[in-house]
């Protein structure tokens, strides 16, 4: 029985070969351009990720996640740090509680605060710190850490700043909170504050600052780090997604007491006190008192008045040379009883040179005057009595001469 025709033509076998080569050969190439597209991705990608993971913070795991990672940390001894010896005492403290910590090998843990549970977080480690040194309420978000920073201390912002270099870092010091935004993402926040850190201070050796804290993913040396650990504090770039956001001191804790080298006190005698000065004797010079005037007696030539009528007293007037004339009354002359005279004056007889002027008009040549020098001797009563008597005697004579 023949075989009906089914309208399909036989195909020559040379034909389904060249056919398989064909197709294999398309298979081939379409690898090759896969293979050649994916390198090419694989260079772009890299190519791009370099320039954005340009520092540890691009490639932070910090934030909520589903496990923990094992715990990669690094310690110091606090005689380390330059320094350290004139840190506050409590500032000393706290930088020694912290470092004690980095021995525990804790991890990060996003959401504890407690190092029972192997681990904690950023401002979880903050919290527990500041209350092992005895402070109490702080806060326990990093953000409401740095408004607590800002309301009661100060809080110093680096809005400009680009490396540790910059003026707005000259006012940090170890015990300051450091304070970093957009570490991850976050719900908005008053303060946009994701992480929190301490400043320990720089290294003797190398001059490199040093923080402490909790982190997964930052550095120390050159090593990334995860957990409570010491890291290298670094500025983000201005193409990072985190941003340093500012530091400030923790309420209630000291700053850093300068090393005052104390002067030697030199011990001064204490000083004498002078004498006083002498008294201020005056000296009474004795002034040579003026000699009194010496006495000058005028011994003057009488000049007697005589009458013509011989029975009436006579008149002697005196006259000086250098003062009036005066008039001295004789003592009335009488037989029985004579009269004592006050004058001083003697009478001379006619034969003296002196002229002897009378009431009638007759004149006389004034009486010369013998000036002495020396005052003689005062007279005694004897001598005036002897002298009144002469006076009378001579007057008596006088007149019976007449």
């Amino acid at each position: 029985m023949k075989e009906q025709p089914t309208g399909r033509k036989n195909i020559p076998i040379m034909h389904l070969k060249s056919l398989i080569l064909l197709l294999t050969t398309a298979a081939f190439s379409v690898m090759a351009e896969q293979g050649a597209a994916k390198k090419t991705s694989g260079a772009s990608s890299s190519a791009s990720t370099s320039e954005t993971a340009q520092t540890p913070e691009d490639e932070l795991t910090e934030g909520p996640k589903s496990e923990p990672r094992a715990a990669a940390v690094s310690s110091i001894d606090p005689e380390v740090l330059e320094g350290f010896e004139n840190y506050a005492p409590q500032v000393q403290q706290l930088v020694r509680d912290a470092l004690a910590l980095t021995k525990l090998n804790l991890t990060y843990t996003f959401g504890s605060s407690n190092p029972k549970q192997g681990g904690m977080d950023c401002s979880g480690t903050i919290v527990h710190l500041l209350n092992g040194l005895g402070l109490k309420g702080v806060p326990r978000q990093s953000n409401e850490i740095c408004g607590w920073v800002q309301n009661n201390t100060l809080l110093h912002r680096t809005e400009k700043a680009d490396t540790l270099k910059h003026p707005e870092f000259a006012a940090l010091q170890p015990g300051d909170l450091l304070f970093w935004s957009g570490t991850y993402e976050t719900s908005p926040r008053a303060i946009p504050v994701t992480h929190v850190m301490l400043y320990l201070g720089k290294m003797k050796k190398t001059g490199r600052p040093l923080m402490f804290g909790a982190s997964d993913g930052r550095v120390y040396q050159g090593e990334k780090r995860t957990g409570v650990s010491v890291f290298d504090l670094t500025i983000p770039k201005e193409t990072s997604k985190s941003k340093f956001y500012g530091y400030g001191l923790i309420p209630g804790v000291g700053r850093i007491v300068p090393k005052v080298v104390p002067e030697p006190v030199i011990a001064e005698a204490p000083a004498k006190p002078s004498p006083p000065p002498p008294p201020l004797v005056v000296a009474e010079v004795e002034t040579s008192k003026p000699s009194p005037p010496e006495n000058k007696e005028t011994v003057m030539k009488a000049i007697t008045l005589a009458e013509t009528n011989a029975s009436k007293p006579t008149e002697a007037v005196t006259k000086s040379a250098d003062k009036p004339a005066s008039v001295s009354k004789s003592a009335e002359s009488s037989a029985a009883k004579p009269k004592s005279t006050t004058s001083t004056a003697k009478a001379k007889p006619k034969s003296s040179p002196s002229k002897t002027t009378t009431k009638s008009g007759t004149t006389a040549k004034k009486s010369q005057t013998t000036t002495r020098k020396t005052a003689p001797a005062p007279a005694t009563p004897q001598d005036k009595l002897r002298q009144a008597a002469k006076g009378v005697g001579d007057s008596i004579r006088n007149a019976i001469s007449r």
